[in-house]
């Protein structure tokens, strides 16, 4: 034996013990691999959720039991209610990883080069979006709103795109009316007070000021066939990190629609919960039930040819050059 280990050289035994560290190494990393591999089947992580005071269904899935079910080991927090702006504001600056928003105002988040991925549509017939007039401006029709002032959200949001696209329609030059920003908390107030002689904008916002003594409705999106509609986003970063989670809260939207479809009271509820009156419940629950529907190529189409409209009515210079690259289709 002692013979044997004699001759064995130097660099022989060097070599063998550099082998052996080599396998162990390589048996290492293989069993890391496998780990990240076993890591991104069940992915364990967290989305955070900003949900709005509209009640889309990112926003009623908060009270669902079965939505920790279709996430499993993984977990989903909610913090809000946000207005819209302030949802897009909360992921933003790191506070959350999901938010919602019309398409409109999520294609012009992309031509100004944010960071974000769209992964559902919320589609409705576009009822639940229109243009109101007050009681107190004498306004009639939409050419009567010439030189008036009608309250926005904000520019190139669903309200502003709305606006645009009803005066088009219509052969009317939207320029000639006056826009106003405002902070849908203050709509009502203003509305009711003779601050603006119209609102343009959508869901408890629009039922608000249709259930208001004298207001008329001048139109609503579902005239001209509706494009704009809710759309669920997360940051680009938490889709490259964490995309079987968007899959896991895509799967879980569809099914509070199914369930809502049924029940016919989710919507409605969710905004009792949000505080708001029965007049403008009931206003809400004759709007469209919408749908859940994914980002496929039927989807896409929509949104792009929503981007060139929103070009040629100046609400962004240039339709964003790959929209493909900020959406991802769940049902893949």
């Amino acid at each position: 034996m002692a013979n044997l280990k004699m001759r064995f050289s130097k660099k022989s035994i060097i070599a063998l013990i550099c082998a052996a560290c080599a396998t162990v190494s390589l048996a290492a990393c293989g069993s890391s691999q496998k780990s990240s591999n076993a890591s991104s089947k069940e992915d364990a992580g967290t989305m955070r959720v900003a949900y709005l005071s509209t009640a889309n269904y990112l926003t009623t899935l908060k009270n669902e039991k079965f939505l920790q079910e279709e996430f499993g080991k993984s977990k989903v927090t909610y913090t809000g209610p946000y207005t819209p702006v302030d949802g897009l504001t909360a992921v933003m600056s790191g506070n959350a990883d999901a938010t919602t928003t019309g398409t409109g105002r999520f294609i012009d988040l992309i031509a100004e080069g944010q960071p974000w991925v769209a992964f559902a549509l919320e589609y409705y017939n576009g009822d639940s979006q229109g243009i109101v007039a007050s009681a107190k401006s004498g306004v009639k029709t939409l050419k009567d709103l010439y030189g008036k002032k009608v309250a926005i959200i904000h520019n190139g949001d669903t309200g502003d795109y709305m606006l645009h696209r009803a005066f088009d329609k219509s052969g009317l030059d939207v320029s000639k009316v006056n826009k106003v920003e405002m902070n849908p908390k203050n709509f009502q107030a203003a509305f009711t007070s003779g601050q603006i002689d119209a609102i343009s904008s959508f869901d408890q916002n629009l039922a608000a000021a249709m259930t208001t003594p004298g207001a008329k409705l001048l139109v609503n999106a579902k005239k001209y066939g509706n494009m704009n509609v809710t759309i669920h986003i997360v940051s680009k970063s938490f889709a490259k990190k964490h995309p079987d989670l968007v899959k896991k809260m895509y799967k879980a939207l569809v099914r509070e629609a199914e369930k809502s479809h049924k029940e016919n009271n989710v919507i409605g509820n969710a905004y009792k919960q949000l505080g708001a009156s029965e007049t403008i419940i009931k206003q809400i629950e004759k709007f469209d039930n919408p749908t859940i529907r994914p980002i496929d190529e039927k989807g896409l189409k929509m949104m792009e040819t929503q981007a060139k409209e929103y070009v040629k009515y100046g609400l962004i210079k240039q339709a964003p050059k790959n929209l493909k690259d900020s959406v991802m289709d769940c049902t893949k």
